[in-house]
C-alpha cells in the first residue's frame, strides 16, 4: 500500500515555545476509495523538532501493515536525519551523535524508529495540496487557550473533516 504522510508545525526553529502541529495520512483502499486520517497536537512548551517527531509517531501508529510511505515535512532536522540515515547510526551508537552526545529527543526518536522500521520510506520537503488547509487549522488552534495541566503534556485534537467518516472532535490531554 502507498501512503502519503503530511507533517506541518505552527513554527520552525529550535526555540521552545507554545506550539501546535498537524499530521495527515492519505491512502487508497483496494476499492480505489481515498481515505484520510489526521489530527492536531498542541503543547505549551516544545520545539519544532520534538513536535514533528510526535506528529510522525501519531501518523505512523495508524499503519497496521507494511507500506511504502512518502513523508512531506519542512522540519529540516527530521528531513536531514532521515535522508542521511543518521537514525541508523544513532541506533548503532546507543543514541549518541557523531560528537558522542546523546541525541536530542532520543526518547521520541526511539519510538519513531520502532514504527518506521517496518515501512519503506521516502522523505521530502516538496509542496503538497494540504499545506494551506493544515496551516490554516493550526492558526485557529494557536488562538485557543488550552491551559494544560502540566507543561510536559500535550493535547490531541481530533479534526473530524480530516478523518473520512471518523472522529468526533474530541480533545484528549496526554
Amino acid at each position: 500500500m502507498n501512503v502519503n504522510i503530511y507533517i506541518e508545525t505552527a513554527y520552525s526553529g529550535p526555540a521552545k515555545r507554545r506550539m501546535a502541529g498537524a499530521w495527515m495520512a492519505e491512502y487508497l483502499l483496494q476499492s480505489g476509495k481515498p481515505i484520510t486520517r489526521g489530527g492536531i497536537l498542541y503543547a505549551d512548551i516544545t520545539t519544532e523538532n520534538e513536535m514533528a517527531l510526535l506528529l510522525l509517531k501519531h501518523a505512523f501508529s495508524i499503519l497496521t501493515k507494511t507500506c511504502c510511505v512518502r513523508v512531506f515535512t519542512t522540519c529540516t532536522h527530521v528531513l536531514h536525519t532521515m535522508q542521511n540515515h543518521w537514525i541508523r547510526q544513532w541506533q548503532e551508537n546507543n543514541w549518541k551523535n557523531a560528537k558522542g552526545k546523546t541525541v536530542g529527543n532520543a526518547y521520541v526518536w526511539q519510538q519513531c524508529a520502532v514504527l518506521l522500521e517496518q515501512h519503506v520510506t521516502e522523505w521530502t520537503d516538496e509542496e503538497h495540496s494540504y499545506r494551506q488547509c493544515m496551516r490554516g487549522r493550526l492558526r485557529k488552534e494557536m488562538e485557543r487557550d488550552h491551559r494544560l495541566k502540566s507543561p510536559e503534556n500535550y493535547l490531541v485534537v481530533e479534526v473530524p473533516e480530516w478523518n473520512t467518516g471518523k472522529g468526533n472532535g474530541k480533545y484528549a490531554e496526554k
